[in-house]
């Protein structure tokens, strides 16, 4: 029992001395200058030490690690949300390209087309000049020259002396308001030049236009028949005799 007791006393002592050798247990660092001189420095560290800087290496490691890996999602994220935002750009810009040339063709539709309505506009404006001065009641009411004279009664009444063979013509574009018979003349022809100027012819001739007809200016409206036949002219504005040489143009 006493070498029992002995022995593991001695076992005792032997695990305790181990134990107090791992407690004291160090590493050793040497530190060597470059310098000529070639000193040699060394620096203990315990274990314990070692472990606490292992642990705080290995967690810096973690933590990059970790926002590593952080980073590269959120990267992935925004670089998916750049790809997506530059298809939107893209296919925005494929929508103002296809807008703008919508754009220019309309307007150049929009040119041609004032081009057109301007061209029509300085059409019809020639045109209305045209049939303005048309109707307007400045012909001679005869195809052939002759006498004129004013009448006594009617000073704003012209009496032409017409040759046998010469023909009584519209002094405008108009329409043939009545043809009726006259006491004193034989006929009464009214034509309405439409711009508020009405023509009268009082002749004996046989008219050869009817009511309602439209004549142009210098169309036929009776042939003068016999001699020292006579035209009695009236020009009314605006339901108001006027003196027919205000509005008659004569050439020659």
């Amino acid at each position: 029992m006493a070498e029992e007791q002995i022995l593991q006393e001695t076992e005792t002592e032997s695990t305790k001395g181990k134990k107090e050798k791992r407690r004291n247990a160090y590493h050793l660092i040497l530190f060597v200058d470059n310098k000529k001189d070639g000193g040699v420095h060394q620096m203990g560290i315990s274990r314990g030490v070692v472990q606490v800087l292992a642990g705080i290496i290995a967690l810096a490691l973690l933590v990059t690690i970790i926002g590593w890996k952080v980073n590269a999602s959120k990267r992935q994220e925004l670089q998916i949300e750049k790809d997506a935002l530059t298809a939107q750009v893209e296919d925005l810009q494929a929508q103002v390209d296809t807008l703008t040339a919508d754009n220019q063709a309309l307007s150049d539709k929009v040119s041609i087309l004032s081009e057109t309505v301007t061209t029509k506009v300085e059409q019809e404006t020639i045109a209305q000049k045209e049939s303005d001065e048309a109707h307007f009641p400045q012909g001679f009411p005869l195809s052939a020259s002759a006498s004129m004279t004013t009448s006594e009664d009617d000073p704003k009444c012209l009496i032409f002396g017409c040759s046998e063979g010469s023909s009584i013509i519209a002094a405008g574009d108009g329409v043939v308001l009545e043809v009726i018979p006259d006491v004193d003349y034989g006929y009464c022809i009214r034509i309405d030049h439409q711009n508020g100027y009405i023509t009268e012819y009082y002749t004996s001739s046989t008219p050869l236009i009817k009511e309602g007809d439209s004549v142009l200016q210098g169309a036929i409206l009776a042939l003068v028949e016999g001699k020292n036949a006579k035209l009695i002219y009236k020009i009314y504005q605006d339901d108001k005799q006027i003196d027919p040489m205000e509005v008659i143009k004569i050439d020659g």
